[in-house]
């Protein structure tokens, strides 16, 4: 119970109040009440699709792709006889002389593979029957 006057006018201006409150809360929608927050509904998740690329400030220059073009010269030679067709034969054997490289063969005789780099002039073969005992020093094949 209230003690004096003053009390019990406040506790029905109080109730009278908190009444008209709920009374305006049941009658407004949804979006009126996030207004008063200063929000808008937000939604959960990511937005679909990539990210927009960010504006970047100003304008770059654009570079070119590929080599710088060579530096002209001022006096041009005048370009010189074509050099003649060659014939299937010599384009076959200059395309030969381009792939053949002479590696070192092995020291024993008849055998026609490639040294082994510490095989002590024997391919991979005969340097493992060389350590074995079972055929002499590369040496002795040589002269």
């Amino acid at each position: 119970m209230p003690k004096s006057t003053l009390e019990s006018a406040i506790q029905k201006a109080a109730s009278d109040f908190a009444l008209t409150i709920v009374e305006a809360v049941k009658g407004s929608t949804l979006d009126e009440l996030m207004a008063l927050q200063g929000e808008t509904p937000k939604r959960r998740g990511r937005k679909p699709g990539r990210p927009k690329k960010k504006a970047k400030p100003g304008p770059k220059p654009k570079k070119k792709v590929g080599r710088p073009p060579k530096a002209k010269t001022a006096t041009r030679k005048k370009p010189g006889p074509k050099p003649k067709a060659k014939s299937a034969a010599t384009k076959k054997s200059a395309a030969n002389k381009k792939r053949s490289i002479n590696y070192p063969k092995c020291a024993y005789p008849g055998c026609k593979n490639n040294r082994y780099a510490r095989g002590k002039g024997f391919c991979g073969d005969h340097f493992k029957e060389f350590k074995a005992g079972k055929i002499a020093p590369a040496d002795s094949y040589s002269g």
